[in-house]
């Protein structure tokens, strides 16, 4: 209703001009009251248009901005159920992107693209009918213009598509770049290799400009130039036609001055329209590359809310293959963990052994055999039922930048008597004592103020602060110091008994007091037993690790 209103006023400007010049200046008429009237009602219908004009907008800003605002949730969440093989081989720079920037494409479809043409149609429309009203002969001058327009959008369509589908994807790649850049920085500057970087970028950059300079070209040609010079051979055929009727007449001029001031306002709408094509070019390559996001399936998630009562794991005859992948990267891998236990795994680097502990945690379902938790099925548990019972303690530490209680929390909720229980059996206490706030100490970007170990030793306690019945460790003093590798092994001890241990380790010292360790090399276990049982068989490949570590650690002294 406020876009109907909006438009009649904007259209009754030049009728009430219109009535004015040849009702009374034409007729030599110059009493004040017909131009207070009608000027006044011109100035009044102008404000109350310009009203509704700021009416709609705000209207269309606010639904795109809601329609956004659900989408953007929509798109994050089902990033963060997405299975872990497609964030590892999307760059992160890149998903960004579509959570960000595609999503304000879109954003720029509600409230620049269809506010504007929806507006400028309405507005369109009201021209016309007001043209046929005055003079019929004079709008079937003008109406050609819409057609004619018709088919430049179209051609501005055909022929941008791919040039702005190169824009988005370019501009993903150059995220990732950046995000790549300054994430690895330390490493760029120690190894001297930022210019290298920097070209790779440059490279990136020069190929979007050109990407961005060939949907210039196109709407500059096609969109207003195209536009302008079309309404200007109509305003002269318009011009043409008036003059034959009424040559040497001063009639009707102010139909003429109203079919002016509306030719204008035809004119205007359509550029405005095809100009925003390319608003919406850009929306349609953005929510194209959103449905891809959007249609790839979320990870299987499991229904199973029981408890976890004893915490026995049992895997039979698993296999696992990576997605794409040609061969099994674990295979025939059997197991049986008891509740309690201390389970070390080694194995040289591509064996299976961190692939092993993402199928335990459930990040990853196994692509044949049996893995079970307690003789439930392990993709049958709802995951915060798993989450619940199975925490990890990864190779590298994910930690925010914000203070030591908040990256112990990660949101959750815990008591002092429980985070003080975390802290102590995680060897952490000394860490809080050094820091000058103690938990409420900022880490800073990464928490690169902490040593490895000491994130190391942050990542432990925030999974001890859940009270998991098993938990796992992935090569979590593979690159710490001999004192926090010695705090961490008191850590293990301290918790052996009361939590299931399965460590992944390359330091052969931080297992060797495991109840069974379980050697592992192209995804298949070669033996198992104990430190001691391992290290009687002279021709076992434990006992050449060993040895071969226990020379290594010598010589390294010398």
């Amino acid at each position: 209703m406020i876009l109907l209103v909006a438009t009649g006023l904007d259209v009754a400007g030049p009728w009430l001009a219109q009535v004015y010049i040849d009702g009374y200046l034409v007729e030599g008429d110059l009493r004040a009251w017909p131009l207070l009237l009608l000027g006044g009602a011109y100035i009044g219908s102008q404000g109350l248009a310009a009203l509704g004009r700021y009416l709609q907008t705000l209207y269309f800003s606010r639904i795109g901005l809601e329609a956004i605002y659900t989408l953007r949730q929509r798109v994050f969440r089902h990033v963060m159920r997405l299975p872990q093989h497609v964030h590892d081989a999307t760059p992160t720079g890149e998903m960004v992107a579509r959570v960000t920037n595609d999503t304000d494409a879109i954003r720029e479809l509600y409230v620049a693209f269809l506010a504007t043409v929806l507006q400028n149609l309405v507005l369109l429309v009201g021209i016309l009918v007001a043209m046929a009203l005055m003079n019929l002969q004079l709008m079937l001058i003008a109406a050609p213009l819409v057609p004619i327009a018709g088919v430049v959008i179209w051609l501005y369509q055909r022929t941008s598509g791919r040039a702005a589908m190169e824009v988005r994807r370019l501009r993903a790649v150059q995220n990732a770049r950046i995000n790549e850049a300054i994430g690895g920085m330390s490493v760029l500057q120690a190894f001297n290799r930022t210019d290298h970087f920097r070209h790779h970028f440059h490279d990136t950059n020069i190929s979007q400009y050109n990407a961005r300079m060939r949907t210039v070209r196109i709407s500059g040609l096609l969109l207003r130039s195209a536009l302008d010079l079309i309404a200007t051979i109509i305003l002269a055929a318009l011009l043409w036609v008036y003059g034959l009727e009424h040559l040497g007449s001063g009639a009707e001029i102010g139909v003429l001055y109203a079919f002016i001031t509306w030719l204008g306002r035809v004119s205007e709408p359509l550029i405005e329209i095809t100009q925003r094509f390319n608003i919406f070019q850009q929306a349609s390559v953005a929510g194209t590359r959103l449905l891809r996001l959007l249609d790839r399936p979320e990870a299987p998630q499991g229904t199973d809310t029981g408890p976890v009562e004893h915490a026995r794991l049992q895997l039979r005859d698993v296999h696992f293959r990576h997605h794409g992948a040609a061969t099994d990267t674990l295979a025939g891998i059997t197991l049986d963990i008891p509740p309690g236990s201390f389970f070390g795994v080694v194995g040289p680097t591509g064996s299976g052994k961190s692939t092993l502990l993402d199928l335990l945690a459930g990040l990853s379902r196994i692509s044949e055999g049996s893995l079970t938790l307690d003789d439930r099925p392990v993709a049958d548990f709802a995951p915060e039922t798993l989450n619940a019972a199975i925490a990890s303690v990864p190779q590298e530490p994910f930690v925010r930048s914000t203070t030591l209680r908040d990256n112990l929390l990660l949101g959750s909720e815990a008591d002092d008597a429980q985070l003080a229980a975390a802290i102590d059996d995680a060897q952490l206490r000394e860490l809080i004592d050094r820091l000058p706030d103690g938990l409420d100490t900022p880490l800073g970007e990464r928490g690169l103020t902490l040593s490895t170990g000491e994130r190391q030793l942050l990542a432990m306690a925030r999974a001890l602060l859940r009270q998991p019945r098993i938990l796992l460790l992935d090569e979590a003093t593979a690159s710490v110091d001999s004192a926090t590798e010695h705090r961490m092994n008191r850590a293990l001890e301290r918790l052996r008994g009361r939590v299931t241990l399965i460590v992944v380790a390359h330091r052969l010292s931080t297992i060797r007091h495991a109840d069974r360790i379980v050697v592992i090399e192209a995804g298949r276990i070669l033996e198992q037993g104990s430190h001691t049982a391992l290290l009687d068989r002279p021709d076992g490949h434990y006992h050449r690790l060993w040895h071969h570590r226990q020379r290594r650690s010598a010589e390294s002294w010398q």
